[in-house]
């Protein structure tokens, strides 16, 4: 049988455990892996990838660390809590932040201006000008947010 994932490989059972019970996938072992993480279920626990300390299923829904990977979708509002740590990277990546600034977007705004001109202080300081020119234009664009501009 042929992954269902990659349809090139051979294929192996794999027996994931979901909150409906559990259900069988039929994937290779690269597949798995890119797919799922870590090592096939029965030789590690079951909700926990040992090797990193995140659980690898939601207790909840039973979406894993690995669907999100791949879909960039969570299953549900417990997903947040239970994968958090690995999440936090991507969040800080995507959003520039892993805190919430509340709902005034100039008080955010404000907030990341004077947190980019000590970037670029440093920056200055280290005569790295590469980064002094990323920090210019971010500076540039909340520069123009800010004053109304039409981007």
């Amino acid at each position: 049988m042929l992954c269902a994932q990659c349809g090139k490989n051979q294929a192996q059972k794999y027996v994931r455990r979901t909150n409906e019970g559990e259900k069988a996938v039929y994937l290779c072992p690269d597949c798995y892996r890119r797919l799922y993480g870590g090592a096939r279920e029965n030789e590690t626990s079951p909700y926990r990838d040992s090797a990193k300390g995140v659980p690898k299923e939601c207790p909840s829904c039973g979406a894993t660390l690995g669907e999100f990977r791949r879909t960039g979708l969570l299953g549900c509002a417990d997903c947040y809590s239970v994968f958090r740590e690995a999440l936090i990277p991507t969040v800080q990546v995507v959003q520039g932040r892993i805190s919430h600034t509340g709902k005034d977007p100039v008080r955010a705004l404000d907030d990341e201006q004077r947190e980019l001109e000590d970037e670029l202080k440093d920056a200055q300081k280290m005569g790295d000008r590469f980064m002094e020119q990323r920090i210019r234009y971010r500076l540039s664009v909340i520069n123009r947010l800010l004053g109304g501009g039409d981007e």
